[in-house]
């Protein structure tokens, strides 16, 4: 007899509820408050939207006519020209795709580059959704692993030949998730030899390339020679992840491009999902990027901040270490306190109200003797604060200080 119940082998990895989950649905059931060191949703994190201004955009503009272009509005992909060229970088409105969600254009490339069984190349330390995309799609993820010595920038070295050989694509985050490296200009002519020899798109996620500081420096790549695709979209640089508007940006040898761009039609012209409402007030909504952009960096600068102060003042901070990343949104911490790392965040969890993201999360490489936890830069500096402060007590009390 055959079973029941019938599901795809893509959630081989759904297990139910984790811990963490449980013990949080628990917090929320019993009006128990905790504090949230990984909030990541800018929207409930304190901010002001202008939004009066944003009400009266949709109010304004014509949310009923539909007129569909597998590339999305032109005027809408304009604007992106702009967005780019305000930041010194020139690009082609016929080199965008407009999609729903950053989720969603990694879907279309992975369905436009790759078969079912296929494997591509993702980074480690990385954000964890690359694993889900890939697995829905029913691809097989291959790590590269970024070195601490190196600042968790990508080497050649990192690329193994025997994983370059089998694998379709290349995916890199600049600035990085959680580490916020960069992958700059001299970083890629070190592995364009590698790309083109095994014939390997580059697909370059930079949704958090508006928030860099302490004097580096972010920059677009565009290549004639070889694919480079960039990602990017407005959770991160409006900071407004329910507007659900990202796109894909192309650049490569002009063969290649025709090619990509008449397949890609196809599979946006199947779907369709960038809902008019959002690109015809696309332009209306980037003029705010500024004053959100803003508040968010100020933020960032103050946790940073916060974070300096009271590590220096905990007596044992020498054993505490905390290279403050110089983009992104979140910081590591190491220590040898926090091994082994998901057990220390669910004592801390259970027993301080303090919820952190154990660094395994991130696909951090294991260390013998030590651990790390990743914590959000976006919280409310008052909370980050009271949140770190009971790190530093829950360590004391457990008699590490």
């Amino acid at each position: 007899m055959k079973d029941e119940f019938r599901f795809s082998s893509r959630f081989f990895f759904q297990e139910g509820e984790n811990e963490f989950a449980e013990i949080l649905s628990d917090y929320k059931r019993q009006n128990v408050a905790y504090i949230d060191l990984t909030a990541s949703n800018p929207t409930q994190a304190g901010f002001q939207y202008p939004s009066e201004a944003i009400r009266h955009s949709f109010q304004t503009a014509d949310l009923i006519s539909y007129l569909p272009d597998p590339q999305g509005d032109k005027t809408a992909r304009d604007t992106i020209r702009e967005y780019y060229k305000s930041k010194g970088m020139e690009i082609q409105s016929e080199d965008l795709f407009l999609v729903s969600s950053s989720s969603e254009a990694y879907s279309y490339l992975f369905k436009l580059f790759c078969d079912a069984g296929d494997s591509i190349l993702i980074p480690a330390p990385g954000y964890p959704l690359f694993e889900f995309l890939s697995a829905m799609e029913g691809l097989n993820t291959i790590s590269y692993y970024t070195k601490k010595e190196n600042l968790w920038k990508l080497q050649r070295s990192d690329l193994k030949p025997k994983d370059l050989e089998k694998s379709k694509l290349l995916l890199i985050v600049s600035p990085n998730n959680p580490t916020g490296s960069i992958f700059t200009e001299s970083d890629f002519a070190s592995i364009k030899e590698l790309l083109i020899y095994h014939n390997i798109p580059l697909i370059i996620d930079e949704v958090f390339s508006d928030y860099v500081y302490d004097g580096e420096v972010h920059s677009t790549l565009i290549d004639t020679e070889t694919p480079v695709i960039t990602v990017n979209g407005l959770s991160k640089i409006l900071g407004m992840p329910g507007m659900k508007l990202s796109w894909i940006l192309l650049s490569g040898p002009a063969n290649w491009k025709r090619k990509t761009k008449e397949f890609l039609e196809l599979i946006s012209d199947t779907y369709l999902s960038v809902n008019t409402p959002a690109q015809n007030v696309l332009s209306d909504l980037m003029k705010w990027r500024t004053m959100i952009q803003t508040q968010i960096l100020k933020r960032i600068q103050r946790n940073r901040t916060t974070l300096k102060r009271i590590l220096s003042e905990f007596e044992l901070s020498k054993k505490i270490l905390c290279d403050l990343p110089k983009a992104g949104w979140y910081c590591t911490l190491e220590s040898e306190f926090f091994f082994p790392e998901e057990k220390f965040a669910l004592r801390l969890l259970k027993e301080k109200q303090v919820y952190t993201h154990a660094g395994e999360m991130f696909g951090f490489p294991e260390l013998d003797d030590s651990g790390r936890i990743v914590l959000s830069l976006l919280t409310e500096t008052e909370s980050f604060e009271i949140g770190m402060g009971r790190i530093v007590e829950f360590l004391n009390e457990s008699g590490s200080a």
